[in-house]
């Protein structure tokens, strides 16, 4: 097609208009008509010109979309994950399979524009395979390209997004809220910036309406896509999703499906899927078939359709489609002679195996030869340093806290009664006799246990539901950013420490008649200090096990121990030599030793009474001295709370690292 310069289309229309005379005014208004008429037409042939310019460069784009092959993976799970049962099997000498085989040679491509559904029977491997593409586990045979170009777990983690099945969200934040932050921590861009791509992203995942709602209020469906948009912020060039719809009625599960394939315009999309409805089964672009690990079909829909029909099975009218090919590819007999009534019905396993089969020597199992057709572009994502995300986690924390006061009233209500029944017991008593010296210890006893359990045991219960939002945020922040702020945040810290200083006053104000503002500053000081090594203890055992059952089924004799050599119920200088060692990791010894020499060290005298036949304790260091403490060792106590903190929080923070390191997705 010949292409004119705009000078020159213009010009030739003008010399066919020669014969005008300028001089008559009527025909220098149709000159000027014509002119307006030349100009307009050579800007539309501009804009034609343009046009047909992008649609070769939409047509270039299609030819280097990134192609991601899955060729012959295959993945084996230990079969018998307790140590005893194997330990067991092989002393009587039975046969121990070590492995169990949960993808058995999987193979396929995707390009980008595909919505791929993974559907299967129950233990068919489709999260398996959907972790194995996505470099959750390693697999034992086979590769992963993409581009022609096998790549390893750490490029897969910064070119796609893995979103699993159950998703944790921060409930008591909004909408908007939770973009932003996600926004801060996944890109670096200002507050203007953040706020235009929060809305943009929001309108286009159809949470416009739904900005200003916290999480909790959100329906099923709303939920979902707000988790896709949160894995949409990095723009991925594949997205991987774990049962996306379960749980969803008919209606949500197509709006999560119709934004996936939205999505799926600039962007490889595998999702597993349990029984989709035809609506949404529809709305998928292939869909992969597996069956005890193998490849039943992996294609588009129409040729599925074809497919089974070549292999004589026929999906009845009425039926779905998709759950029809499920039934027959699971261990169950299939009712084959409702839809081939000349055909003998074939067992479950010789069935799957023959379609299976089929499937491998049919021209659709073929994998086009895939070159390396461009370089694996990975967009440099400049993130935040750890100050910027110390910050915003600690916003995060602080907005949660906030609106979450009233739903911890429970336990500042126990708490509370907790002080009220030791201020009933104990108001009145007088350390200044030999009766009260017992009470005196009682009071300091209640103080360092209710102080220590009280911090820990909440530490545990409300912990986890945290840890589960820090595994689903995996590489949005550092374990360090995080432990720190969770560790030192308006939530943990200043609560352990106002808990601690509200009963140390009630005690105070109980046994000293005397009161001494440096004095009680130096308790407050010595209790909030045991209070944050508390905070430590319970995130140490809240971060290494995953169960709060199993946890406080285990600290029940570790604080029973601990109790045991902390001087209250057993006299420290008749412990034995091999128990001796215990006591330097309880918490409970420190403070109440602590707590005991603040206090008994004011102590000079104790009244005796001449008719008693028990033995006398005359002043405060008499009866530090006879229950096992040291008079000189409260900067040692201080030095062993101090030292137990810090060990228990490296403790917390390599385990912290540990669970994420963690893959728990067979």
């Amino acid at each position: 097609m010949q292409r004119y310069h705009y000078s020159e289309f213009i010009e030739e229309i003008f010399s066919s208009w020669n014969w005008l005379d300028n001089d008559d005014k009527r025909h220098e208004e149709a000159n000027q008509f014509m002119k307006l008429i030349a100009v307009v037409t050579c800007l539309r042939s501009i804009q034609i010109s343009r046009d047909l310019s992008n649609l070769t460069m939409l047509e270039e784009l299609k030819d280097v979309a990134d192609t991601i092959v899955w060729d012959n993976l295959t993945v084996n799970v230990p079969r018998e994950r307790d140590f005893l049962k194997i330990l067991w099997k092989k002393f009587r000498r039975r046969r121990y399979e070590e492995n169990l085989s949960i993808l058995k040679g999987v193979s396929g491509y995707a390009v980008t524009g595909n919505l791929i559904a993974i559907m299967g029977p129950s233990g068919a491997g489709k999260t398996t395979l959907l972790a194995a593409l996505a470099g959750k586990i390693e697999p034992a045979a086979g590769s992963v390209s993409i581009n022609g170009q096998i790549v390893s777990q750490m490029i897969m983690s910064k070119i796609s997004s893995y979103l699993p099945q159950f998703n944790a969200l921060p409930t008591s934040l909004t909408v908007e809220e939770y973009l932003l932050f996600s926004y801060a921590l996944k890109m670096n861009v200002n507050s203007v910036q953040r706020k235009f791509l929060s809305m943009k992203l929001s309108t286009k995942m159809g949470l416009i309406d739904c900005r200003d709602v916290l999480i909790s209020n959100l329906s099923g469906g709303q939920r979902k896509r707000l988790s896709l948009a949160g894995e949409l912020i990095t723009r991925p060039k594949i997205l991987f999703l774990d049962e996306p719809t379960t749980g969803l009625d008919i209606f949500s599960a197509k709006q999560v499906v119709e934004a996936l394939t939205t999505i799926s315009h600039e962007s490889i999309v595998f999702c597993t899927i349990h029984q989709p409805g035809m609506d949404v089964y529809n709305l998928f672009s292939h869909v992969l078939l597996l069956s005890d690990g193998k490849t039943g079909y992996f294609g588009t829909l129409e040729n599925a359709t074809q497919f089974f029909l070549s292999l004589g099975y026929e999906c009845p009218v009425g039926f779905d489609e998709s759950e029809y090919y499920v039934k027959l590819l699971s261990r169950r007999k299939t009712e084959t002679t409702t839809t081939n009534p000349n055909r003998e019905d074939a067992g479950a396993e010789e069935l799957i195996d023959k379609i299976c089969r089929a499937f491998s020597r049919s021209p659709l199992s073929r994998i086009p030869k895939i070159t390396k057709s461009k370089d694996l572009e990975i967009q440099p994502q400049r993130k935040p340093g750890c100050a910027i995300q110390f910050s915003w986690l600690t916003w995060r924390i602080w907005v949660e806290s906030r609106r979450k006061i009233f739903q911890g009233w429970i336990s500042w209500l126990s708490y509370f009664l907790s002080m009220a029944a030791v201020a009933t017991f104990y108001t009145g008593i007088n350390s200044h006799t030999q009766v009260g010296v017992q009470n005196a210890r009682g009071a300091l006893y209640m103080m360092s246990s209710e102080i220590s359990f009280t911090v820990a045991y909440s530490v545990i219960y409300e912990f986890p539901s945290q840890l589960l939002i820090y595994l689903r945020e995996d590489g949005v922040y550092g374990s360090g950013p995080y432990y720190v702020a969770t560790f030192c945040g308006l939530v943990t810290i200043p609560i352990a420490v106002l808990k601690a200083i509200l009963f140390t006053t009630v005690i105070y104000f109980i046994l000293i008649t005397q009161i001494n503002l440096s004095n009680f500053l130096f308790y407050c000081l010595t209790t909030s200090v045991a209070a944050i090594c508390s905070i430590a203890y319970g995130l140490v055992f809240s971060i290494w096990i995953e169960n709060v059952d199993v946890i406080t089924s285990i600290m029940v004799p570790i604080d029973v121990l601990f109790l045991l050599t902390a001087g209250m119920f057993y006299n420290l200088r008749s412990l034995p030599k091999y128990l001796t060692c215990f006591k330097y990791f309880s918490i409970f010894f420190y403070l109440n030793e602590a707590l005991s020499i603040i206090y008994w060290s004011r102590i000079e005298d104790i009244e005796c009474l001449a008719s008693s036949d028990f033995p006398c304790l005359r002043n405060g260091e008499q009866v530090l001295s006879e229950y096992g403490f040291e008079k000189t060792n409260l900067i040692w106590d201080f030095s062993g709370l101090l030292s137990l903190t810090i060990a228990m929080n490296i403790l917390g923070y390599i385990g912290l690292q540990r669970r994420r390191k963690i893959r728990t997705f067979l």
